[in-house]
């Protein structure tokens, strides 16, 4: 009866577990870098919001407008 598990075979699941092992690890410190980009990214967010709070409030400006000049009637002239 032959053996299930040959050398051939063990080293094909060895050599398996070492390439998955450093895609792991690869994706590990991949994975590190975009969870301190997002942390910095939330931290910028709630700075600005506390930022945002403390500023006075706007003040709006509503332009009217303006009449129209009266008729003028025969014999008064220009307006100044």
């Amino acid at each position: 009866m032959p053996d299930p598990i040959s050398p051939r075979n063990q080293s094909f699941g060895k050599e398996w577990l070492r390439r998955l092992d450093r895609t792991a690890g690869d994706l590990n410190v991949l994975l590190v870098v975009f969870a301190i980009g997002l942390a910095v990214l939330n931290l910028t967010l709630l700075a600005t919001q506390q930022l945002i709070d403390r500023l006075p409030p706007i003040t709006r400006v509503a332009y009217a407008q303006q009449k129209a000049p009266p008729d003028l009637l025969p014999g008064q002239g220009v307006l100044p």
